[in-house]
């Protein structure tokens, strides 16, 4: 299964927390794109998540079979989109916030109802229209918890959309994720019903 996370160039700490939680064994594969790449920025991300994580790291190449175990991370200006398992680069041809919209709607195409898009902490106010195709899918979406955000604008703006399956700190995103991968023969959001409510956010409140 493959796992689209939008992360903020400005916190790389919300992925390395999500990505340090998440088992060597879970099975899956997880591209990383960035909001608002500045040059540099794709290097220090790389080195922070190589300190944290077994599983390989590596940039995203146009024509990569996307393997499960590894992590992939969209150069800056590219534009990423899947093609029967494979990745699709291009250079960007509109606002680079845009990117990560780009990929979602792209997997969900691809992935359809396996299709797992994560939003992590990050400024701005879009990626609504790639929550609501991996929705739309029948795919699972997570936000982070604005609470333990750093730039808390992003993940509200997606919890906003009301296409949010969850809304969790990164560790707990790990958790589930490590859940669904463990259960790849259910539908994703079926999976849902082990959280213990306790650990659910109100959107409403979040």
């Amino acid at each position: 299964m493959i796992v689209a996370v939008a992360c903020s160039a400005d916190d790389i700490s919300a992925p390395a927390e999500l990505l340090s939680a998440l088992p060597a064994d879970c099975g899956l594969a997880l591209i990383f794109v960035e909001q608002r790449s500045a040059a540099g920025r794709a290097s220090l991300l790389a080195e922070a998540l190589m300190k944290c994580t077994t599983h390989a790291v590596m940039r995203a190449e146009d024509g990569c079979l996307v393997e499960h175990g590894r992590v992939y991370l969209v150069p800056r200006n590219v534009a990423l989109t899947m093609a029967r398992g494979s990745i699709h680069a291009s250079p960007a041809t509109s606002d680079i916030e845009c990117l990560a919209d780009t990929l979602f709607v792209s997997l969900a195409q691809e992935s359809g109802d396996k299709a797992i898009g994560v939003i992590l902490s990050g400024g701005g106010s879009d990626r609504a229209l790639g929550i609501r195709a991996i929705r739309q899918a029948g795919g699972t979406t997570f936000a982070q918890y604005p609470g333990s955000a750093r730039f808390p604008n992003l993940p509200i703006s997606a919890i906003d959309t009301g296409c949010v399956d969850f809304v969790l700190r990164p560790n707990e995103i790990a958790h589930e994720l490590s859940h669904i991968s463990r259960h790849e023969g259910q539908s994703p959001r079926g999976s849902h019903a082990h959280i213990d409510q306790s650990t659910r956010v109100n959107t409403r409140s979040a």
